[in-house]
């Protein structure tokens, strides 16, 4: 069975820093992996489904034309889906699973990128993301579509940061009390 993705891996490579000769499989997992893992996720099963048929009919019907609501939402989709799909393709592009174990690739002329270079990239790219995923979220809050109005707590971004804040407060007084074992000494201290 084939699968309907909302934009084409020539779309991805035409309109990102992805270079012409890269592997297609690798790109067209990325786009469907992201396409129903997030984009499913965000615009709800019956809007996508319903997405899905427009594009099929528009590829196999000639002279089909996709109707305004839905060709409306799709240029919004379609940067949000770039992105996105360009972040998925950054690690299987730069590593290979063999029979050897997992690889790092790199041609002859061409110096592989560290850990820190894909990071600033990944994080450049991901705050696009993040901004026409915001710009998808207020035109579905905005058309007048019913099935297309996003849960309200949706969140805007998919970003993880690394920074975790614990709802706790810091207990100081316990941490006083703990270290007067280690180090054998207290001080009355008034808290």
């Amino acid at each position: 069975m084939r699968q309907i993705t909302f934009i084409s891996v020539d779309y991805l490579k035409e309109n990102s820093i992805i270079q012409a000769n890269v592997e297609e499989k690798i790109l067209s997992q990325a786009i469907l992996e992201f396409q129903e893992l997030e984009l499913e996720e965000l615009i709800g099963s019956t809007v996508y489904k319903r997405l899905s048929n427009e594009v099929v009919s528009a590829t196999t019907i000639s002279g089909y034309t996709i109707p305004d609501v839905d060709s409306d939402l799709l240029r919004y989709i379609k940067p949000f889906m770039l992105y996105g799909s360009l972040l998925n393709s950054l690690n299987p592009l730069h590593y290979k699973v063999s029979n050897k174990g997992v690889q790092k690739l790199n041609d002859d002329n061409a110096t592989t990128a560290d850990k820190s270079d894909i990071d600033a990239l990944r994080s450049t790219y991901t705050t696009k993301k993040d901004a026409y995923k915001k710009r998808l979220l207020d035109y579905l809050k905005t058309d007048e579509d019913p099935d297309t109005n996003p849960a309200p707590d949706a969140d805007s971004t998919f970003s993880f940061t690394g920074i975790s804040l614990s709802d706790d407060t810091f207990n100081y007084e316990d941490l006083y009390r703990a270290s007067v074992y280690k180090t054998g000494y207290y001080r009355r201290r008034v808290f």
